[in-house]
């Protein structure tokens, strides 16, 4: 074998090597179901007691119902068919992405409002373990 084949053997080596550690250091983290949307604030409702956890879920179905989760879809539907349109208009533009930041504060004021009203009749312990279920995950940390 030349010097050349065996250098190019030697790397092409070193990088399959690497790349099963990669693949082998993230498979954890795919196969951990709490990775999953949503996963980790069903397994956090589950610690809530039974009540209360009834309650949480009827407030999040009644912040559901208002189909402002749709509005926001065909209002940004309508924002990428503006971006896309020849010649672009820059001020359509802004007007729809203001509509869609105004339907996110909405959104966000509705939940807000069921939380408030989930948390008034509650006990401290109960108004703890449901912040608790409403944190947000810690970041993940970039590799």
């Amino acid at each position: 074998m030349s010097k050349f084949s065996k250098l190019a053997f030697i790397i092409s080596l070193t990088l399959n090597v690497l790349l099963i550690g990669l693949l082998l250091g993230e498979l954890p983290r795919r196969l951990d179901r709490g990775s999953r949307p949503g996963e980790r604030i069903r397994r956090d409702l589950e610690k809530l007691p039974e009540p209360l956890r009834a309650r949480f879920r009827e407030k999040m179905e009644q912040a559901r119902q208002g189909g402002m989760r749709q509005k926001l879809r065909e209002e940004r539907d309508e924002a990428l068919r503006i971006l896309a349109a020849e010649p672009f208009d820059e001020a359509a533009y802004d007007r729809q992405v203001k509509k869609i930041q105004e339907l996110r504060l909405q959104m966000h004021q509705r939940m807000a409002d069921n939380i408030k009203e989930l948390a008034k009749g509650l006990p401290q312990e109960e108004r703890k373990a449901l912040a608790e279920v409403l944190k947000r995950p810690p970041p993940r940390t970039p590799r």
